[in-house]
């Protein structure tokens, strides 16, 4: 029951395998984006709480998440060597650690409130913050598994099932949020605990479909723990977690420094987040389906199509995200009007859009070309790169824009971008380079 390995180089190649993906992506985003639309509605320090808190909930989910990504490999390698009962092995494997790491990571509800003072959050933010966080992180063991399970789907190049998984938890989300933030027809009103509450259930759910999707696959085969294969899993996805981990740490301590400007400049850095989301996403899909495609050529000894594949992902990459920086750039009002913001932090949010337009093409050349290193095992490489711009470019040029240069969420932004133009250039590098594919051969399915 494989799925059948793409030898297509094109960008229609890959832009059939992403799409899924970027409304994958695009669904649990809006999750966060529904949130943040209902949560407006209560006043602007509920948002930036939960603002706040998701960061804070997704960091230190990331690790796991990025994990995850190893299985995404393996199975795209194994399925590309025509190895399917390996690729149902990973399978397993993945959950044995998603589940475990999930159950610890979600011991994180015990931490106290305190923990968003030190992010620089008054008291009153913290309150909320902590009222979103100690129920969101909770979810953890859902996220993971549902990541495993996704990844699976993903690396056998079926964007599909986990697409459909996606649409079907946003709509659980969608239906529960004004009832349980609310309290509409006759559900408790729980502010913004009703607004992670929502997001639990719809996890849920999601996990539920996925793993009625994969039990016909994964029922049949081996489903003890294999330490070999669970070696492999963490020697390729420990980087890509490390990797996450450390990239939300500094977007954590990025998101703290523009706290310390104040509420206002706070609550439009969470606007114009969720609305790049809509660019950075499908970016970041794009990325996930080359690196599929990138473990199928080279389980499949196919080693000479992954550049151009790569360069098939550019193209649509960033397509993608500069047409959305162009809209980014005239209708700035549009698209921060459905938050219902104050009018102080729709000043701030239209000037942080106009910087969000700016870096769209230097995101898109990140996005293509690590997602292609990553399918060729060159994680590493990645880590160390990505780590390197994220601590030592945009946290010490958004401190310095933000007060030295005294311009606020605005100068903490314009870090962002100059970490984004040296990683790009970085990244493009290594591709026209053949180092990546010279190991490549040492990461095929063994």
């Amino acid at each position: 029951m494989g799925e059948a390995v793409n030898t297509e180089t094109s960008v229609r190649a890959v832009f059939s395998l992403a799409w899924p993906v970027m409304i994958s992506m695009l669904s649990y985003t809006a999750m966060s984006v529904v949130d943040t639309l209902f949560v407006s509605r209560l006043g602007t320090e509920p948002l930036a709480a939960v603002g706040l808190a998701s960061i804070l909930v997704f960091f230190s989910q990331s690790f796991g998440a990025g994990l995850m990504g190893g299985v995404r490999v393996l199975v795209s390698q194994a399925t590309g060597a025509d190895d399917h009962t390996r690729a149902r092995k990973f399978g397993w494997q993945g959950l044995w650690i998603a589940l475990p790491l999930g159950v610890a990571m979600s011991s994180l509800s015990l931490l106290p409130p305190s923990i968003f003072h030190v992010l620089g959050a008054t008291d009153d933010v913290s309150i909320f913050a902590d009222q979103f966080f100690s129920i969101r992180v909770l979810g953890a063991p859902l996220v993971l598994i549902n990541i495993a399970l996704s990844a699976w789907f993903q690396g056998r190049g079926d964007t599909k099932t986990p697409m459909r998984s996606t649409l079907l938890g946003n709509a659980v989300n969608i239906g529960l949020d004004p009832l349980l933030i609310f309290g509409w027809w006759g559900f408790p009103e729980l502010g913004v605990s009703g607004a992670a509450t929502a997001t639990i259930v719809s996890l849920l759910i999601q996990v539920i479909y996925l793993s009625l999707q994969i039990r016909p696959h994964l029922m049949n085969s081996p489903n003890s723990l294999n330490p070999e294969l669970q070696a492999d899993i963490w020697r390729l996805g420990t980087p890509i977690g490390v990797r996450y981990m450390l990239n939300m740490g500094s977007f954590v301590v990025f998101s703290s420094m523009i706290t310390l400007v104040g509420a206002v400049e706070l609550a439009a850095h969470i606007i114009v987040v969720r609305i790049c989301s809509v660019s950075f996403l499908p970016g970041h899909a794009v990325g996930e389906a080359v690196g599929v495609l990138v473990g199928q050529f080279i389980g499949a000894k196919q080693i000479q199509n992954c550049r151009p594949v790569v360069g098939s992902a550019l193209k649509l990459a960033a397509g993608i995200m500069v047409s959305w920086g162009l809209i980014f750039l005239t209708l700035p009002a549009i698209l921060i009007g459905p938050f219902d913001a104050e009018p102080a932090v729709v000043i701030v949010a239209q000037k942080l859009l106009m910087v969000a337009a700016i870096f769209q093409l230097f995101d898109a050349v990140v996005m293509a070309t690590s997602g292609g290193l990553n399918g060729a095992g060159d994680t590493r490489w990645v880590m160390l790169a990505s780590l390197a711009c994220a601590w030592f470019i945009k946290v010490p040029a958004g401190y310095f824009g933000a007060f030295v240069l005294e311009l606020g969420a605005v100068g903490a932004w314009m870090g962002f971008t100059l970490e984004l133009v040296i990683l790009s250039a970085l990244c493009a590098h290594r591709i026209r380079g053949s180092r990546w594919l010279e190991s490549a051969g040492s990461q095929q399915t063994r």
